[in-house]
């Protein structure tokens, strides 16, 4: 009997595709099989993002940043890590630990750290949105050169399970976490070299937005990229998708539109969505619930290859009066180009 293929799985993607993939042969840079996966929840006020990079060179890093009553709290590790035939599903450390429980449906993230510890268990709620299945992925040229591009899939997921304190003035509370989150998952050399939007001084400096939004009833992902010269603004490559109970749409344009302030260092933007389907949306953020900045290193464990802040926020879709919750993932070139008048 063949493979009994859950209905969260799209077209081109098998269980498999949870697992580790191998570097394509004859490539001698840093491959990398990464895992970013968030969790929002303002009524236990605990935000974070599990982000692990699984490498061809001979070792991973597992890392967490989270925060907890406003107060940042962070744990990583660089560990030994052989690729073996590809297919790893379960990895970690003495600490922190990664689980697929059931392909594409659940999966699972424990901490037992010093200051933080946590056991949350990450569920499926939409099927996952494959972007080999469409024209546009920016993640294929996000370096000087095309990247060698292996796959990218993402996934609204909703999560449950307990964050406890381990330290500070509420040393002892246990936090019930219900809410909603969201998983990327891409293999490719994306940082075997610098980000365009790493170098503020180039005159091609590009900038992205990557909001993760996830409502009731269904979720908004977009991804894009644009680049400033001094010559004149050049078109936005964006790509994402809506998905629902029914599927998924994909998202034919979309515009970040900042508001006020420095925009480098706050999350006060909006965002005009079109769809494939001609349905259009404008989603802006309401709530602030604080920012980290990820780490997406190259080989040197200092050298931070892309330029990337992620608030976690509050959003309200204006034509439905939606609200949900979310990360908006940004760079932004410094405040001179394209957003000055």
């Amino acid at each position: 009997m063949g493979q009994i293929m859950s209905a969260l799985i799209p077209e081109g993607l098998t269980p498999a595709d949870e697992g580790t993939h191998l570097c394509p042969p004859g490539f001698d840079g840093l491959w990398g099989d990464t895992f970013w996966v968030s969790v929002v929840d303002p009524e236990a006020n605990v935000h974070g993002v599990n982000h692990f990079h699984l490498t061809n060179k001979g070792y991973a890093r597992l890392t967490a940043f989270y925060i907890i009553d406003g107060e940042h709290q962070w744990y990583g590790n660089k560990i030994p890590f052989d690729a073996g035939q590809g297919g790893i599903t379960s990895f970690g450390d003495e600490r922190i630990s990664y689980e697929v429980v059931r392909p594409f449906e659940e999966i699972r993230i424990r901490l037992d750290g010093t200051r933080f510890a946590f056991d949350l268990t990450f569920t499926g709620r939409f099927q996952a949105f494959n972007y080999d299945n469409f024209e546009r992925d920016p993640m294929k040229n996000v370096g000087k050169t095309a990247v060698v591009h292996g796959g990218h899939w993402e996934q609204a997921l909703a999560v449950t399970g307990t964050v406890e304190l381990r330290h500070g003035p509420n040393r002892g509370d246990v936090r019930q976490i219900d809410s909603f989150g969201f998983r990327d998952r891409s293999w490719s050399t994306r940082f075997s070299e610098e980000s365009p939007w790493a170098d503020s001084q180039r005159p091609d400096r590009q900038a992205h937005f990557w909001p993760s939004i996830s409502l009731p009833e269904r979720h908004i992902s977009l991804m894009g990229i644009t680049a400033t010269k001094t010559s004149g603004d050049q078109e936005p490559v964006v790509a994402g998708f809506v998905s629902d109970k029914d599927g998924s749409r994909e998202v034919k344009s979309a515009e970040m539109v900042p508001v006020v302030g420095d925009l480098r260092t706050q999350s006060s933007f909006g965002y005009r969505i079109e769809l494939a389907d001609g349905e259009v949306l404008n989603v802006r953020t309401t709530d602030h619930f604080g920012t980290i900045k990820l780490w997406d290193r190259g080989e040197n464990d200092l050298e931070n290859r892309f330029d990337c802040y992620e608030p976690f926020v509050a959003f309200e879709v204006e034509e439905t009066g939606e609200r949900g919750v979310g990360v908006c993932e940004y760079s932004v070139i410094p405040p001179r180009p394209r957003w000055q008048a």
